[in-house]
Formats: structure tokens, C-alpha cells, sequence
């Protein structure tokens, strides 16, 4: 598992478009959203990097570049599936320690006063984000690279919207239902029941999936 995080990591991190892409997002997010809220602007930078370093790999697919790969380790597609599922807590931890050294350091140039870990919000973006991919690899397991990059483009903007609503209330958000939710033990044994539903379906999906 370590050893094809490495690889996918490598594949990330070699294409400049991509490399961009997450020096950028951080401050990007940052200027264009007008927080009242610092804590859900945090989730919502967290659950952005955590998204894309989550479905990169998949994009690679369009040219080929993972399907090659993985194709050259002795796995089985079950074991394949199953990786990519655990990978997802990886790339939580990896995003949590991104997110936090780059806030951190914005926060010493004194440019902008934002919280740079929030372990509140890191216990409410985990069921998210499992929740969130679980609806969105069945997809790439199913369809088409191209396809699948589309209906998850889509279900992420979809979802995004919320975060971004969150970090610009300027009201009492304990009140809110979205907060509740998301605040609540039964939100988070949600996400383990869709998480392992989702991990079935996806083996089932790709055993069948002619490559």
C-alpha cells in the first residue's frame, strides 16, 4: 500500500499543473472567500486538499499513467479497490500537516489571522470526507476516466457549496442543522456504514469492469 501512495505521490507531484495547483489552492480559497467563520474556512481548505490529493491518481488514468502502474504490481483488483479506500485516511494525515505548515506560516507573516489546525473541524471533516468519497469512487471503479472525472467534478462542487456557506455566515452557527449534523456521533457512524457499503460495491463494480 505505502509503496503505491509513493508512486501516486510521485506521479502528483512530477506534473506542474498539479504541483500549481496545491501551492495555489491554499490562498486562493483564502481571497476569494470572505470568511466570518475562520473554523469552516479551515474545513473547507482541509476537505479541498484532501479531495484532490484523493482523486489525482484517477485523472492520471486518462493517460494511462496509473492503469500502467498498477497493472505492474501482483495485486488483485479486490486489493486494488480496498487500497484506495484506506488510502483516503493517508491522505487525510498528509492534508492535516499540508494545510496546517502552510496556514502556520501564513498566520507568522501576519497577512491574515487563520486557524492553522482545529481538531474540532478534523473531527468533523473525516466523516465528511469519507462520506464524500465514498458517493465518488464507485464512479471512478465504474465509468471511464473522463466520465468519472466529470461526475465528480460535479458531486464536489455540489458539496463544496455547504463548506463555502458555512465560512461566510456571519450568525450563530450552533443553531444550524448542517452543524448539528455534521457535530453529531450518528453523522459519524453514517459515514463508517456508507464507507463500508461504498468499498463493496466498489470491488463488485471492478471485478466485473472490463479494462
Amino acid at each position: 500500500m505505502l509503496k503505491i501512495i509513493n508512486k501516486d505521490l510521485t506521479l502528483m507531484f512530477s506534473n506542474t499543473m498539479q504541483r500549481i495547483l496545491m501551492v495555489m489552492i491554499v490562498p486562493m480559497f483564502l481571497l476569494i472567500i470572505d470568511a466570518q467563520q475562520m473554523d469552516w474556512l479551515y474545513f473547507l481548505i482541509l476537505v479541498s486538499v484532501t479531495y484532490i490529493l484523493i482523486m489525482t491518481p484517477f485523472s492520471f488514468d486518462i493517460t494511462n499513467k496509473t492503469t500502467s502502474m498498477m497493472n505492474s504490481f501482483p495485486i488483485k483488483r479486490r486489493e486494488i479497490v480496498i487500497y484506495r479506500y484506506l488510502s483516503i485516511f493517508v491522505y487525510m494525515l498528509i492534508s492535516i500537516v499540508y494545510v496546517g505548515v502552510y496556514l502556520w506560516i501564513i498566520n507568522k507573516t501576519g497577512l491574515i489571522n487563520v486557524d492553522y489546525f482545529n481538531l474540532s473541524m478534523v473531527g468533523k471533516a473525516i466523516p465528511y470526507v469519507m462520506i464524500l468519497s465514498s458517493i465518488m469512487l464507485p464512479a471512478n471503479f465504474r465509468f471511464e476516466p473522463k466520465l468519472a472525472q466529470l461526475i465528480n467534478a460535479f458531486l464536489y462542487s455540489g458539496s463544496i457549496v455547504m463548506a463555502f456557506s458555512l465560512a461566510q455566515k456571519s450568525v450563530e452557527m450552533s443553531s444550524n442543522i448542517i452543524v448539528k449534523l455534521l457535530s453529531s456521533p450518528g453523522f459519524k457512524i453514517i459515514a463508517i456504514i456508507v464507507y463500508i457499503l461504498s468499498m463493496v460495491l466498489s470491488i463488485k463494480l471492478y471485478e466485473h469492469r472490463d479494462l
